[in-house]
């Protein structure tokens, strides 16, 4: 009997430790969403993703999102990000430390400008995009035989594109040499470019002939450097590079932002967005087949980087129906 007792107690104390090892992992998970303030940046997109859902419908969007926020909002962007982390083989002492490290002066200070400096290269990024949709094309009197035809969409790419970009002359040679050290060469700025190469390989509607692929593909690799670079100078100071430093030299940052080789079609299904569309269509909202609805959405996450996509979307002036 004594031992039967023993063996129970035993069964419980296990049992108890297992359920405080979740949960302080969760709280660990938490606390670094806190520390990077990624609640209060989703919640940004969670508003954007209301313009989806139909507003003339039984239920009230705006007040079935406030619902969402208030109720579900925090737990599933835990469990979501608490499966990346765990993807990752981040540890409660991995989360801690990188918390730690946002956590700090340089910390808080280096994400705020590392927020508008993306913001900066997004707009640059865009900037041949907008200036094209400005302009006709073809030019008047313009040829239309067959060898036009075919190569239209190399030669319109490589006529919005031009040469590659290159650093601004203005910037300091000191600052551009440390730069391209911290950030270009860094595990964070390949993995930028690298995203940007994937996205591009695995796009279906985009730039369907090779030749335009690999225009597209060969202009990237030699301009976002260059407009990284020209993105930064004037937002990123000298210290936020010693942070950035730091951050990308720390093994626990490194390993949150390493590639993972798990399942990523299951942690894109977790997502916490997916997860808010889910619950919003569970109690009552309807998606709206509004063909407009999906360009405003993302009209409204381009204005978060100051980016007014009227401008790239205004594609008149393009004549390639002749």
């Amino acid at each position: 009997m004594k031992k039967t007792r023993l063996l129970i107690a035993l069964l419980v104390m296990l049992v108890a430790a297992s359920g405080y090892a979740q949960d302080s992992y969760r709280q660990a998970v938490k606390d670094y969403l806190t520390a990077v303030d990624q609640f209060n940046k989703s919640k940004s997109l969670i508003s954007s993703m209301s313009l989806l859902f139909e507003k003339d419908g039984q239920e009230d969007v705006d007040l079935l999102m406030s619902r969402y926020l208030d109720e579900q909002f925090e737990n599933d962007m835990i469990d979501w990000f608490e499966s990346v982390a765990k993807s990752h083989d981040m540890t409660e002492a991995d989360l801690k430390e990188v918390a730690s490290l946002a956590n700090t002066p340089e910390g808080k200070a280096f994400e705020a400008r590392q927020q508008e400096w993306m913001g900066e290269f997004l707009a640059n990024i865009m900037e041949p995009f907008i200036s094209a949709s400005k302009e006709k094309y073809p030019p008047e009197g313009t040829e239309f035989d067959s060898e036009f035809e075919q190569n239209f969409e190399t030669n319109l790419l490589s006529r919005i594109l031009g040469n590659p970009v290159q650093p601004k002359a203005e910037i300091d040679a000191a600052y551009a040499a440390k730069f391209n050290d911290v950030i270009i060469g860094s595990a964070f700025g390949k993995a930028m470019l690298d995203a940007m190469m994937q996205r591009l390989d695995g796009s279906t509607t985009v730039y369907e002939k090779q030749e335009t692929r690999k225009l597209f593909k060969d202009w990237m690799t030699t301009s976002v450097p260059a407009i990284m670079l020209n993105s930064a100078y004037g937002i990123l100071r000298i210290e936020d590079l010693d942070y950035a430093a730091k951050l990308y030299g720390n093994e626990a940052y490194c390993k949150l932002n390493a590639n993972s080789g798990n399942d990523l079609e299951t942690l894109k299904a977790g997502h916490f967005l997916n997860k808010y569309t889910n619950w919003m269509t569970e109690h009552g909202a309807k998606i709206t087949q509004n063909p407009n609805a999906a360009l405003d959405f993302y009209k409204s996450l381009f204005k978060m980087a100051n980016i007014e996509l009227d401008d790239i979307f205004n594609f008149n002036h393009l004549n390639t129906d002749e």
